[in-house]
């Protein structure tokens, strides 16, 4: 094919990607992104949001291709898309990567799976497709933006407009021109507003990356139907870099791949936002480690790198959250419950946790301050945490890498224990072991519809 345009070139670059050249630890490593995605999506089973998503599926309807996660209902696969990918997002426990711009790449995989249902494709085909969809969501998080997309006003779920796009058409069988035009379409409309994480946080953030996902399959469905899209949308005089991201280093977005950007995703073990890993894992330590008597704290600082400190999380605004997804985008709170229970998990999320008087004392001691030394290792996202009693006594608990991070990698029994915790209070001990042990062989399945009953 004559590439011209840069989405030309990108979907040539995505197509050449094959799963019979991809390293054994990259395939291992979708595996675990797969096993740890799914459990993030059951983990939200009893929300709101899935009785409100449920609702929806159930009003609009749609063909029956690929399997709601834990219902056990087909639909169609946008909706499915939409759906599954909501609940992947809801706890905040999904993937993350820091770029120019943040991600959470791991929506991609409530594409995969629905488009993949209803393509019956294999699980090597699968695992391929994952590879590239990463490749491309966070190539772009590292060369697209000025200064960022977030700082011009847009979520970075905007970038998932690509990935889904280009996931969606290369799961359906399509050539890299059909591609082209996908992305091309999808990158046309589905440019979102960084507001939705702003401000007390609407329960809609959830569905960021599903919505635009959703219509990513949309877009390829248009495409393989023959509609075609503005092939020059990246480079065009109103296109994508000029009017949204304001600047793209297509040398490095188009270059070879070298190292796969799959490889440097992060794993999360704390259902709070990204920015917050470090500074709840010191917390957890320095409640381990130390008595501390909570009556007598006089100050509690914790140290960060620039970029946070200029997060959402970070602002006076969420000192005292009002809501779930406020305390989870809070790091004065993730901080103050992980010191005072010892742990951060969901019920440390609560109205009552939100609410008690002792978390609202410990709040108004917090401040937050920059660790030059933790933003020269950015974009490790380290953090740290002191604490200073009226007696003078200091404790204080530094972690450059958050657990998670591929230099301080999540064993396998952290990565069980935490697909455990989310699956089997929805299907029990018995089907959650035989979930996990299909999808640790994900590259042996023939079709992916065989996934069908152990998802249900």
């Amino acid at each position: 094919m004559d590439s011209n345009t840069a989405l030309e070139k990108l979907a040539q670059l995505a197509c050449a990607i094959d799963y019979d050249q991809l390293p054994k630890e990259l395939v291992a490593r979708a595996k675990d992104l797969l096993i740890d995605t799914v459990a993030c999506a059951y983990g939200a089973f009893n929300s709101s949001l899935r009785e409100g998503l449920v609702e929806l599926v159930h009003s609009v309807g749609g063909n029956p291709q690929a399997t709601l996660i834990g219902v056990g209902e087909s639909t169609s696969a946008p909706l499915a898309t939409l759906f599954n990918g909501s609940l992947i997002r809801y706890l905040d426990c999904n993937d993350y990567y820091f770029g120019k711009d943040p991600g959470h790449p791991s929506g991609n995989f409530a594409v995969g799976l629905a488009v993949g249902q209803r393509e019956q494709v294999s699980g090597q085909e699968f695992i391929a497709a994952m590879v590239m969809a990463y490749e491309i969501q966070l190539r772009l998080c590292d060369w697209a933006g000025n200064p960022s997309l977030w700082k011009r006003g847009w979520h970075h779920s905007t970038n998932a407009a690509f990935s889904s796009a280009a996931l969606a058409a290369r799961l359906s069988k399509m050539g890299a021109i059909q591609m082209a035009h996908a992305m091309a379409i999808a990158a046309s409309h589905q440019n979102t507003l960084a507001q939705l994480q702003n401000g007390g946080v609407a329960n809609m953030k959830a569905t960021a990356e599903a919505w635009v996902a959703k219509a990513g399959v949309e877009a390829a469905l248009m495409a393989k139907a023959g509609i075609t899209g503005p092939l020059d949308l990246l480079e065009g005089s109103a296109g994508w870099i000029r009017t949204v991201a304001g600047e793209c280093q297509l040398g490095k977005l188009l270059s070879p791949v070298e190292h796969y950007l799959m490889l440097d995703s992060n794993l999360k073990p704390y259902p709070a936002v990204a920015t917050t890993m470090s500074s709840i894992a010191c917390a957890i330590a320095l409640h381990q480690a130390a008595q501390i008597n909570f009556a007598d704290i006089e100050k509690i600082t914790i140290r960060l790198p620039s970029f946070v400190l200029g997060t959402p999380a970070a602002g006076e605004d969420r000192r005292y959250p009002k809501s779930l997804e406020a305390a989870q985008h809070s790091l004065y709170y993730c901080v103050v419950v992980a010191m005072l229970d010892g742990v951060c998990h969901e019920a440390q999320f609560t109205n009552e946790k939100l609410c008690l008087p002792m978390i609202e004392g410990l709040l108004t001691k917090v401040q937050l301050l920059e660790d030059k030394l933790l933003t020269q290792g950015w974009p490790a996202a380290g953090g740290g945490v002191d604490v200073m009693m009226k007696g003078g006594q200091l404790f204080t608990k530094t972690i450059t890498h958050p657990p998670g991070h591929p230099r301080n990698p999540l064993s396998e029994v952290q990565l069980l224990e935490k697909f455990s915790a989310y699956v089997a209070p929805v299907l029990g001990k018995d089907r959650t072991e035989k979930l996990y042990q299909q999808l640790k062989i994900i590259e042996d399945c023939d079709n992916l519809n065989l996934l069908s009953p152990y998802l249900a």
